[in-house]
Protein backbone atom coordinates (compact mmCIF):
# COMPACT_ATOMS: atom_id res chain seq x y z
CA UNK A 1 0.00 0.00 0.00
CA UNK A 2 1.22 3.52 -0.72
CA UNK A 3 2.48 5.45 2.28
CA UNK A 4 -0.21 7.87 3.42
CA UNK A 5 1.26 11.20 4.35
CA UNK A 6 -0.85 13.42 6.56
CA UNK A 7 -1.28 17.17 6.29
CA UNK A 8 -2.44 18.03 9.78
CA UNK A 9 -4.67 20.95 10.70
CA UNK A 10 -4.46 21.91 14.36
CA UNK A 11 -5.98 24.63 16.48
CA UNK A 12 -4.37 28.05 16.20
CA UNK A 13 -2.97 27.78 19.72
CA UNK A 14 -1.38 24.38 19.19
CA UNK A 15 -0.26 24.74 15.57
CA UNK A 16 3.45 24.78 14.75
CA UNK A 17 5.31 24.89 11.45
CA UNK A 18 7.04 21.53 11.34
CA UNK A 19 6.94 18.32 9.38
CA UNK A 20 8.10 14.72 9.41
CA UNK A 21 8.31 12.11 6.69
CA UNK A 22 10.04 11.23 3.46
CA UNK A 23 8.91 14.35 1.61
CA UNK A 24 8.84 16.61 4.64
CA UNK A 25 8.18 20.33 4.27
CA UNK A 26 11.12 22.31 5.71
CA UNK A 27 10.25 23.53 9.18
CA UNK A 28 11.67 26.97 8.44
CA UNK A 29 9.63 27.60 5.29
CA UNK A 30 8.26 31.14 5.24
CA UNK A 31 4.67 32.08 4.58
CA UNK A 32 3.27 35.17 2.90
CA UNK A 33 -0.08 36.46 1.72
CA UNK A 34 -0.83 36.79 -1.96
CA UNK A 35 -3.99 38.27 -3.46
CA UNK A 36 -5.17 36.53 -6.59
CA UNK A 37 -8.09 37.47 -8.76
CA UNK A 38 -11.29 36.57 -6.90
CA UNK A 39 -14.23 35.60 -9.12
CA UNK A 40 -17.59 34.25 -7.92
CA UNK A 41 -18.62 31.62 -10.48
CA UNK A 42 -21.76 30.47 -8.65
CA UNK A 43 -23.78 31.81 -5.71
CA UNK A 44 -27.04 31.26 -3.79
CA UNK A 45 -26.04 27.64 -3.21
CA UNK A 46 -27.18 25.47 -0.30
CA UNK A 47 -24.20 24.41 1.81
CA UNK A 48 -21.74 23.77 -1.08
CA UNK A 49 -19.11 21.20 -0.13
CA UNK A 50 -16.93 18.90 -2.25
CA UNK A 51 -15.70 19.87 -5.73
CA UNK A 52 -14.16 17.95 -8.63
CA UNK A 53 -13.26 19.01 -12.18
CA UNK A 54 -15.02 17.31 -15.10
CA UNK A 55 -13.25 16.07 -18.21
CA UNK A 56 -14.36 19.22 -20.01
CA UNK A 57 -13.05 21.55 -17.34
CA UNK A 58 -16.40 22.16 -15.65
CA UNK A 59 -17.02 21.41 -11.99
CA UNK A 60 -18.98 18.74 -10.18
CA UNK A 61 -20.35 19.87 -6.81
CA UNK A 62 -22.02 18.31 -3.79
CA UNK A 63 -24.64 20.58 -2.19
CA UNK A 64 -25.58 19.38 1.29
CA UNK A 65 -28.93 21.17 0.99
CA UNK A 66 -30.77 23.32 3.51
CA UNK A 67 -32.60 20.74 5.62
CA UNK A 68 -36.36 20.95 5.54
CA UNK A 69 -39.55 21.77 7.42
CA UNK A 70 -39.85 18.53 9.39
CA UNK A 71 -37.95 19.02 12.66
CA UNK A 72 -37.13 16.60 15.48
CA UNK A 73 -35.36 17.09 18.78
CA UNK A 74 -31.59 16.68 18.81
CA UNK A 75 -28.56 18.12 17.10
CA UNK A 76 -26.19 20.93 18.01
CA UNK A 77 -28.92 23.58 17.79
CA UNK A 78 -31.48 21.54 19.73
CA UNK A 79 -33.49 20.64 16.63
CA UNK A 80 -32.69 18.85 13.39
CA UNK A 81 -34.81 19.70 10.38
CA UNK A 82 -34.99 17.17 7.55
CA UNK A 83 -35.92 17.61 3.90
CA UNK A 84 -35.06 16.71 0.33
CA UNK A 85 -32.98 19.76 -0.61
CA UNK A 86 -29.56 18.19 -1.31
CA UNK A 87 -28.15 17.71 -4.81
CA UNK A 88 -25.21 16.76 -7.00
CA UNK A 89 -24.52 19.48 -9.57
CA UNK A 90 -22.41 20.47 -12.54
CA UNK A 91 -21.18 24.06 -12.88
CA UNK A 92 -20.34 25.52 -16.27
CA UNK A 93 -20.31 28.92 -17.94
CA UNK A 94 -24.04 28.50 -18.33
CA UNK A 95 -24.57 28.32 -14.57
CA UNK A 96 -25.48 25.56 -12.12
CA UNK A 97 -27.37 22.47 -13.25
CA UNK A 98 -28.67 19.98 -10.68
CA UNK A 99 -27.82 16.54 -12.03
CA UNK A 100 -29.54 14.72 -9.17
CA UNK A 101 -31.86 16.77 -6.94
CA UNK A 102 -34.26 16.00 -4.10
CA UNK A 103 -31.60 14.31 -1.98
CA UNK A 104 -31.69 13.93 1.79
CA UNK A 105 -30.57 16.89 3.87
CA UNK A 106 -30.59 17.59 7.61
CA UNK A 107 -29.71 20.83 9.37
CA UNK A 108 -30.56 23.06 12.26
CA UNK A 109 -33.46 25.50 11.82
CA UNK A 110 -32.63 27.93 9.04
CA UNK A 111 -30.67 25.50 6.90
CA UNK A 112 -27.24 26.28 8.36
CA UNK A 113 -24.46 23.64 8.42
CA UNK A 114 -26.48 20.91 6.74
CA UNK A 115 -25.53 17.25 6.41
CA UNK A 116 -26.27 15.40 3.19
CA UNK A 117 -24.31 15.13 -0.06
CA UNK A 118 -20.72 15.77 1.02
CA UNK A 119 -18.21 15.06 -1.72
CA UNK A 120 -17.69 14.25 -5.40
CA UNK A 121 -14.81 12.78 -7.39
CA UNK A 122 -14.66 12.34 -11.16
CA UNK A 123 -13.88 8.91 -12.51
CA UNK A 124 -11.14 9.34 -15.10
CA UNK A 125 -12.37 6.66 -17.51
CA UNK A 126 -15.58 8.44 -18.51
CA UNK A 127 -17.88 11.29 -17.59
CA UNK A 128 -19.27 9.60 -14.49
CA UNK A 129 -18.39 10.61 -10.95
CA UNK A 130 -18.68 9.24 -7.45
CA UNK A 131 -20.93 11.11 -5.04
CA UNK A 132 -20.68 10.66 -1.28
CA UNK A 133 -23.24 11.27 1.48
CA UNK A 134 -22.30 12.06 5.07
CA UNK A 135 -23.39 10.31 8.28
CA UNK A 136 -24.79 6.75 8.29
CA UNK A 137 -28.12 4.94 8.60
CA UNK A 138 -27.77 4.74 12.40
CA UNK A 139 -28.30 8.52 12.52
CA UNK A 140 -31.83 8.15 11.07
CA UNK A 141 -34.66 8.79 13.56
CA UNK A 142 -36.82 5.78 14.55
CA UNK A 143 -40.05 4.95 12.71
CA UNK A 144 -42.76 7.54 13.31
CA UNK A 145 -40.38 10.39 14.15
CA UNK A 146 -40.37 11.75 10.59
CA UNK A 147 -42.59 11.05 7.57
CA UNK A 148 -42.02 7.68 5.97
CA UNK A 149 -40.70 9.02 2.66
CA UNK A 150 -38.03 11.08 4.44
CA UNK A 151 -36.99 8.12 6.56
CA UNK A 152 -36.79 5.85 3.52
CA UNK A 153 -34.63 8.37 1.64
CA UNK A 154 -32.39 8.86 4.67
CA UNK A 155 -31.87 5.11 5.11
CA UNK A 156 -31.14 4.71 1.39
CA UNK A 157 -28.72 7.64 1.12
CA UNK A 158 -26.90 8.62 4.32
CA UNK A 159 -23.39 7.18 4.40
CA UNK A 160 -23.68 5.90 0.84
CA UNK A 161 -21.36 6.22 -2.11
CA UNK A 162 -23.08 6.61 -5.47
CA UNK A 163 -21.90 6.31 -9.04
CA UNK A 164 -23.56 9.13 -10.98
CA UNK A 165 -23.80 9.39 -14.76
CA UNK A 166 -24.88 12.89 -15.83
CA UNK A 167 -28.05 12.52 -17.86
CA UNK A 168 -28.28 8.85 -16.94
CA UNK A 169 -28.97 6.57 -13.99
CA UNK A 170 -27.42 6.69 -10.52
CA UNK A 171 -26.34 3.60 -8.64
CA UNK A 172 -25.43 2.99 -5.01
CA UNK A 173 -22.03 1.28 -4.99
CA UNK A 174 -21.22 1.13 -1.26
CA UNK A 175 -22.75 1.65 2.18
CA UNK A 176 -19.34 2.82 3.39
CA UNK A 177 -20.79 4.88 6.26
CA UNK A 178 -22.52 1.86 7.79
CA UNK A 179 -19.41 -0.28 7.34
CA UNK A 180 -17.31 2.37 9.07
CA UNK A 181 -19.86 2.59 11.90
CA UNK A 182 -19.67 -1.19 12.35
CA UNK A 183 -15.86 -1.04 12.41
CA UNK A 184 -15.91 1.59 15.16
CA UNK A 185 -18.43 -0.44 17.16
CA UNK A 186 -15.87 -3.27 17.17
CA UNK A 187 -13.02 -0.94 18.11
CA UNK A 188 -14.61 1.19 20.82
CA UNK A 189 -11.39 0.99 22.81
CA UNK A 190 -9.78 3.37 20.30
CA UNK A 191 -12.22 6.16 21.22
CA UNK A 192 -14.42 5.06 24.14
CA UNK A 193 -16.24 8.39 24.37
CA UNK A 194 -16.93 8.78 20.64
CA UNK A 195 -17.37 5.35 19.09
CA UNK A 196 -19.43 3.99 17.42
CA UNK A 197 -19.50 6.82 14.90
CA UNK A 198 -19.14 7.41 11.17
CA UNK A 199 -19.38 10.47 8.95
CA UNK A 200 -17.82 10.00 5.49
CA UNK A 201 -16.57 13.40 4.34
CA UNK A 202 -14.49 12.98 1.19
CA UNK A 203 -14.24 10.53 -1.71
CA UNK A 204 -11.31 10.21 -4.11
CA UNK A 205 -11.25 8.22 -7.34
CA UNK A 206 -7.64 7.75 -8.44
CA UNK A 207 -5.73 5.26 -10.57
CA UNK A 208 -8.66 2.86 -10.63
CA UNK A 209 -9.11 2.89 -6.85
CA UNK A 210 -11.54 4.66 -4.52
CA UNK A 211 -10.80 6.09 -1.10
CA UNK A 212 -13.02 7.65 1.57
CA UNK A 213 -11.90 9.82 4.48
CA UNK A 214 -14.31 9.39 7.39
CA UNK A 215 -14.39 12.34 9.81
CA UNK A 216 -16.47 10.48 12.39
CA UNK A 217 -14.66 7.14 12.40
CA UNK A 218 -11.22 8.78 12.05
CA UNK A 219 -10.20 6.36 9.33
CA UNK A 220 -9.19 6.24 5.68
CA UNK A 221 -10.76 3.35 3.81
CA UNK A 222 -10.33 1.87 0.37
CA UNK A 223 -13.62 0.93 -1.27
CA UNK A 224 -13.20 -2.25 -3.26
CA UNK A 225 -15.29 -3.83 -5.98
CA UNK A 226 -18.62 -4.89 -4.61
CA UNK A 227 -18.57 -1.94 -2.20
CA UNK A 228 -16.56 -3.52 0.60
CA UNK A 229 -14.65 -0.94 2.66
CA UNK A 230 -11.19 -1.87 3.90
CA UNK A 231 -9.60 0.25 6.64
CA UNK A 232 -6.21 1.53 5.46
CA UNK A 233 -5.37 3.80 8.38
CA UNK A 234 -6.74 4.94 11.73
CA UNK A 235 -5.91 8.50 12.80
CA UNK A 236 -5.44 8.58 16.55
CA UNK A 237 -4.68 11.26 19.12
CA UNK A 238 -2.74 11.10 22.38
CA UNK A 239 -4.46 10.55 25.69
CA UNK A 240 -6.23 13.56 27.23
CA UNK A 241 -6.26 15.44 23.92
CA UNK A 242 -9.11 17.92 23.49
CA UNK A 243 -10.56 16.15 20.46
CA UNK A 244 -9.98 13.48 17.85
CA UNK A 245 -8.24 13.77 14.50
CA UNK A 246 -11.26 14.23 12.17
CA UNK A 247 -9.80 13.42 8.72
CA UNK A 248 -11.70 15.51 6.19
CA UNK A 249 -10.02 15.20 2.78
CA UNK A 250 -7.79 12.92 0.73
CA UNK A 251 -5.69 13.66 -2.37
CA UNK A 252 -3.19 11.80 -4.54
CA UNK A 253 0.20 13.51 -4.62
CA UNK A 254 2.62 13.74 -7.55
CA UNK A 255 4.74 11.13 -5.77
CA UNK A 256 1.83 8.66 -5.87
CA UNK A 257 1.19 8.82 -2.13
CA UNK A 258 -2.13 9.67 -0.51
CA UNK A 259 -2.33 12.89 1.51
CA UNK A 260 -5.03 13.20 4.19
CA UNK A 261 -5.99 16.49 5.81
CA UNK A 262 -7.35 16.67 9.35
CA UNK A 263 -9.78 19.16 10.79
CA UNK A 264 -8.39 19.12 14.33
CA UNK A 265 -5.15 17.15 14.21
CA UNK A 266 -3.40 14.50 16.29
CA UNK A 267 -0.70 11.92 15.96
CA UNK A 268 -0.60 8.77 13.88
CA UNK A 269 -0.82 5.40 15.57
CA UNK A 270 2.45 3.40 15.70
CA UNK A 271 2.34 0.52 13.29
CA UNK A 272 -0.03 2.21 10.87
CA UNK A 273 0.82 3.77 7.53
CA UNK A 274 0.43 7.54 7.98
CA UNK A 275 3.44 9.80 8.34
CA UNK A 276 3.07 13.42 9.37
CA UNK A 277 3.91 15.62 6.38
CA UNK A 278 2.90 19.16 7.40
CA UNK A 279 1.78 20.87 10.58
CA UNK A 280 0.67 24.38 11.39
CA UNK A 281 -2.51 24.38 9.33
CA UNK A 282 -5.84 25.20 10.96
CA UNK A 283 -9.14 23.34 10.60
CA UNK A 284 -8.46 21.74 7.22
CA UNK A 285 -11.65 20.93 5.28
CA UNK A 286 -10.51 20.41 1.70
CA UNK A 287 -7.22 19.61 -0.01
CA UNK A 288 -5.62 18.73 -3.30
CA UNK A 289 -2.70 19.29 -5.65
CA UNK A 290 -2.45 21.93 -8.36
CA UNK A 291 -0.13 22.82 -11.19
CA UNK A 292 3.54 22.34 -10.47
CA UNK A 293 2.83 19.82 -7.73
CA UNK A 294 1.89 22.39 -5.08
CA UNK A 295 -0.37 21.22 -2.25
CA UNK A 296 -3.42 23.29 -1.28
CA UNK A 297 -5.48 23.16 1.91
CA UNK A 298 -8.65 25.07 2.69
CA UNK A 299 -8.78 26.30 6.28
CA UNK A 300 -12.37 26.44 7.55
CA UNK A 301 -11.57 28.99 10.27
CA UNK A 302 -8.10 30.46 10.58
CA UNK A 303 -8.68 31.22 14.25
CA UNK A 304 -9.62 27.62 15.01
CA UNK A 305 -13.03 26.03 15.37
CA UNK A 306 -15.31 28.07 17.58
CA UNK A 307 -13.44 31.31 16.91
CA UNK A 308 -15.57 34.45 16.76
CA UNK A 309 -14.17 35.30 13.34
CA UNK A 310 -15.62 33.39 10.36
CA UNK A 311 -12.51 34.09 8.28
CA UNK A 312 -11.04 31.19 6.32
CA UNK A 313 -8.13 30.76 3.95
CA UNK A 314 -6.44 28.63 1.31
CA UNK A 315 -2.82 27.74 2.01
CA UNK A 316 -0.51 26.78 -0.85
CA UNK A 317 2.52 24.67 0.08
CA UNK A 318 5.09 24.54 -2.71
CA UNK A 319 7.41 21.62 -3.27
CA UNK A 320 10.12 23.43 -1.38
CA UNK A 321 7.82 24.06 1.58
CA UNK A 322 7.13 27.74 0.93
CA UNK A 323 3.64 28.68 2.11
CA UNK A 324 1.39 31.26 0.51
CA UNK A 325 -1.96 32.42 1.90
CA UNK A 326 -4.39 33.00 -0.96
CA UNK A 327 -7.78 33.75 0.54
CA UNK A 328 -7.14 36.02 3.52
CA UNK A 329 -10.02 38.44 4.06
CA UNK A 330 -12.08 37.02 1.20
CA UNK A 331 -13.06 33.50 2.26
CA UNK A 332 -15.49 32.57 5.01
CA UNK A 333 -16.02 28.96 6.16
CA UNK A 334 -14.44 27.53 2.95
CA UNK A 335 -14.59 23.80 2.31
CA UNK A 336 -14.16 21.98 -1.02
CA UNK A 337 -11.14 22.41 -3.31
CA UNK A 338 -10.47 21.73 -7.00
CA UNK A 339 -7.47 22.68 -9.09
CA UNK A 340 -8.14 24.55 -12.33
CA UNK A 341 -5.98 25.23 -15.38
CA UNK A 342 -3.06 27.66 -15.44
CA UNK A 343 -2.64 27.67 -11.68
CA UNK A 344 -6.20 28.77 -10.88
CA UNK A 345 -8.08 27.06 -8.05
CA UNK A 346 -11.74 26.69 -7.11
CA UNK A 347 -13.10 26.74 -3.56
CA UNK A 348 -16.50 26.22 -1.93
CA UNK A 349 -16.99 29.46 -0.01
CA UNK A 350 -19.59 30.06 2.71
CA UNK A 351 -19.90 26.28 2.80
CA UNK A 352 -22.26 26.19 5.79
CA UNK A 353 -24.66 28.79 4.39
CA UNK A 354 -28.04 28.09 2.79
CA UNK A 355 -28.93 29.92 -0.42
CA UNK A 356 -30.43 32.76 1.64
CA UNK A 357 -27.12 33.42 3.40
CA UNK A 358 -26.08 33.77 7.02
CA UNK A 359 -27.17 37.38 7.42
CA UNK A 360 -26.94 40.78 5.73
CA UNK A 361 -23.23 41.11 6.47
CA UNK A 362 -22.00 37.52 6.16
CA UNK A 363 -22.41 35.29 3.13
CA UNK A 364 -25.43 37.36 2.09
CA UNK A 365 -25.54 35.61 -1.31
CA UNK A 366 -25.55 32.15 0.23
CA UNK A 367 -23.03 29.45 -0.55
CA UNK A 368 -20.59 30.21 -3.35
CA UNK A 369 -18.03 28.69 -5.66
CA UNK A 370 -15.14 31.08 -6.23
CA UNK A 371 -12.13 31.01 -8.49
CA UNK A 372 -8.79 32.30 -7.28
CA UNK A 373 -6.35 33.16 -10.06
Amino acid sequence: MNVTRVAIGMSAAAGVVAALGVMAVPAGAHARSHHRAFVVVASHLNNPRGLSRTRGGQLYLAEAGSGGKVCVSGGEEGKTCVGLTGSFDVISKGGVRRIVAGLISASGPGGVAAEGPASVSRRTADGTFFGLFGLNSHAVPPPGAIPGILRQRALAQLGREWLVRPGGPVRSVSDVGDQDWTWTSRHKNLAPHDFPDANPNAVLSSLGHRYVADAGANILVGVRRGGRAKVLAFFSVPAHHQSDAVPTCVARGPDGALYVGELLGGFYTPGHAPRVWARGLTAVQGCGFGSGGAFYATEFQTGGLGAKSPAGDVVRIGRGGHRTHLGVGRLFFPSGFAAGPDGSIYVSNCSIAPATGLGPHLCAKGGQIVRLG
